[in-house]
């Protein structure tokens, strides 16, 4: 049984081609859970009056995806669900995504369907083919608006999508849930890396496709959880000695974000994210322990999986962005053997 679990914040708008597409799947074994988080666009009353049936748990606040995941993930278990497909209510379903994710289900492996773009209609262009795990923790969307033809075969991808991912009930219940503390982005990042680091396997599955409506608001707030998010990535996960080699350039990036960010509108999100993460410190090292509990891998066997390239939409001059990616590149090309 597979239990379909879809956290809402002012949704509404995307519920009724999502169920549709749900409804009309071929695979039928599934439970719907829906987590409202407080939306005030009265999505969770739009359920109760036209799909009874699903499980429906209302919070009274945004207490942030993960958290609100993590309520689906237990009601989920409760419910001896073997999988669990946590999944955007901006999507929509091939009708044969959930019978292709269970024909390849294994106890062992994480898949993420291959995520094209709902663009006013259904294309064939990539929104995710599974996501980039830069080595100073930037995540985003791998082989974004590539035609889908590219992709045939599963292959082992860096980290999952958060708008798609089929996990099963054994890992989550060995490597705990979401971590609560990401609130919003990278939550996803954090879960496959701490999955790897147990021996567990990534995959993307192109056969099992979904669309989604992919859009990104550059606000504040959301700029924030990003940067301050990928360190909370790098400092739970990764061994001592691997923090230490990339620090240098990780300070690099920093001082010149701290220089660029106010011409890009964001004058004190450095500070903001500094002080956070000092105050996050013993979460940290609490995390860090739970984390190397359920450790199997050194970082040295999975640091093939981390990229060089970042995506900067915004980078200000194009002969700049091109200087610092070969900077990035050739200071990782300097440490990988160390670590």
């Amino acid at each position: 049984m597979v239990a379909i679990i879809i956290v809402l914040y002012n949704s509404k708008r995307f519920l009724k081609d999502l169920l549709l597409s749900i409804q009309n799947s071929t695979y039928k074994n599934y439970k719907l859970i829906f987590i409202d988080n407080n939306s005030t666009d009265d999505s969770a009353e739009f359920l109760t009056k036209n799909y009874p049936w699903v499980i429906l748990i209302k919070n009274k606040k945004n207490y942030g995806f993960p958290k609100a995941a993590n309520q689906g993930i237990e009601k989920a278990l409760k419910l001896k669900a073997e999988y669990i497909f946590l999944l955007n209510p901006d999507t929509i379903l091939h009708k044969n995504c959930l019978s292709e994710l269970i024909k390849a289900a294994d106890p062992n492996t994480i898949f993420q369907p291959l995520i094209l773009l709902f663009n006013k209609k259904k294309t064939n262009l990539i929104n995710s083919a599974g996501n980039v795990l830069h080595y100073l923790g930037f995540a985003y969307r791998g082989d974004f608006k590539k035609p889908a033809s590219l992709f045939q075969k599963k292959k082992e991808i860096p980290v999952a999508s958060g708008a798609a991912i089929f996990l099963p009930a054994k890992i989550i219940k060995r490597i705990g849930y979401l971590n609560e503390t990401f609130f919003l982005y990278h939550e996803e990042t954090d879960f496959s890396l701490r999955a790897r680091l147990a021996g567990y396997k990534i995959k993307l599955l192109p056969t099992a496709k979904i669309w989604h409506h992919y859009s990104f608001s550059a606000t504040n707030r959301n700029i924030f959880f990003i940067e301050r998010n990928r360190f909370l990535v790098l400092f739970i996960n990764l061994q001592p000695k691997t923090i230490l080699l990339i620090a240098p350039m990780l300070c690099i990036n920093e001082i010149l974000s701290i220089l660029l960010f106010p011409f890009l509108g964001y004058p004190f999100i450095k500070l903001k994210v500094i002080f956070s993460i000092i105050k996050l410190i013993p979460e940290i090292s609490r995390k860090r322990k739970l984390v190397n509990i359920i450790r199997k891998k050194k970082d040295s066997e999975i640091k093939q999986f981390f990229s060089t390239e970042i995506d900067f939409p915004n980078f200000p001059l194009p002969f700049l962005k091109t200087l610092y990616q070969s900077l990035l590149s050739i200071y990782w090309r300097m440490i990988y053997k160390l670590i």
